[in-house]
C-alpha cells in the first residue's frame, strides 16, 4: 500500500520537482538570512495548506462535512 502511495505522489510531483530546486537555489542566493529562512518556511507551509484544503474540500463533496 505504501508502495503505491509513493508512487501516484511521484507522479503528481515529479513535474514540478525542477521548479522546486531552481527555487530552493534563488533562494539560497539570497544574502538576508532572516529572509531565507523566511522563504524556506513559506515554500513547505503554503503546499501543506494546499493540500489539506484540497482533502477538506473532497470531504465536504463525497461525505458532506467537513474533516
Amino acid at each position: 500500500m505504501e508502495d503505491i502511495l509513493e508512487l501516484i505522489l511521484s507522479i503528481l510531483f515529479m513535474p514540478f520537482e525542477s521548479k522546486y530546486d531552481n527555487l530552493k537555489i534563488k533562494i539560497n542566493k539570497i544574502p538576508s538570512k532572516a529572509l531565507k529562512i523566511f522563504l524556506k518556511v513559506f515554500l513547505i507551509v503554503i503546499p501543506l495548506a494546499l493540500i489539506f484544503g484540497l482533502c477538506c474540500l473532497c470531504s465536504y463533496i463525497f461525505r458532506g462535512y467537513w474533516i
